[in-house]
């Protein structure tokens, strides 16, 4: 497996994991239960976690195909790369702030609901983010879903 494997192996966790942790989050607060708020918690950390070689192996995966491929479109591959970082760092602030939360209402504490509520914005913001950053990289190498242009129209004309 190469870098370009891993990446694109890994590269679903980030959006799927943050959408479950939305899920389970929404979950808790409407059940009331600390439990599920805090399994939202778990998943949010795991997913950080996993964020980080995901962008890591980002600039394997680019060098691995930058000028080998005709259907390879560099301005996608500058977009991803550049929109990725920020939802890299806003993933792993995500992360860390589960993890304060975790450790400060661990057992018997209750999660309050400005803590809860709080991590639903910042799940979806980062979900939202890292939806974004998907799309762009799908379109480094799928023109197929390219709509009209993009990042940021230095394209041919139109025939």
């Amino acid at each position: 497996m190469n870098a370009a494997h891993l990446h694109l192996v890994l590269n679903h966790f980030p959006v799927i994991g943050s959408a479950i942790a939305i899920f389970v989050l929404l979950i808790g607060i409407l059940k009331r239960s600390d439990d599920i708020k805090k399994v939202s918690l778990m998943i949010l950390v795991l997913t950080s976690l996993i964020t980080i070689p995901v962008y890591l192996s980002g600039e394997k995966a680019q060098a691995k195909i930058e000028g080998n491929y005709e259907d390879v479109d560099e301005d996608f591959i500058d977009a991803h790369e550049d929109f990725a970082l920020y939802s890299f760092i806003v993933m792993d602030i995500a992360g860390a702030f589960a993890i304060i939360a975790l450790f400060a209402y661990r057992k018997p504490k209750t999660l309050p609901k400005s803590i809860a509520y709080a991590l639903l914005l910042i799940l979806l913001i980062s979900n939202g983010m890292m939806a974004y950053t998907a799309n762009l990289g799908g379109k480094i190498h799928h023109p197929e879903i390219r709509e009209d242009r993009m990042p940021w129209e230095s394209a041919a004309p139109e025939k």
